[in-house]
């Protein structure tokens, strides 16, 4: 990861410290008990240990694209579609 990466810009000093796991935890509560919602999906990159992160929260793979994500030239990453549900 890189300073300059959009998709995965956090402070370092509050990495570890449950703060997107709290506001994923939040969303699943707004998606189910505010909009009725049954299941959300997600895509992430691989390389990123996001598939691990989103998996502790119960998301499962459901679905791989391969080399889908070009960050730099020689630099493909796969497109990882996640699910979790029920709510």
């Amino acid at each position: 990861m890189t300073s300059h990466d959009p998709l995965h810009m956090r402070h370092p000093a509050y990495r570890g410290r449950g703060v997107g796991a709290t506001l994923m935890r939040h969303a699943r509560h707004v998606a189910r008990d505010e909009m009725g919602l049954e299941q959300l999906h997600l895509a992430a990159r691989s390389g990123m240990g996001l598939e691990e992160f989103y998996g502790r929260l119960g998301y499962k793979e459901i679905g791989r694209r391969q080399g889908a994500l070009r960050l730099a030239p020689g630099d493909d990453r796969d497109e990882i579609l996640m699910a979790l549900a029920p709510l």
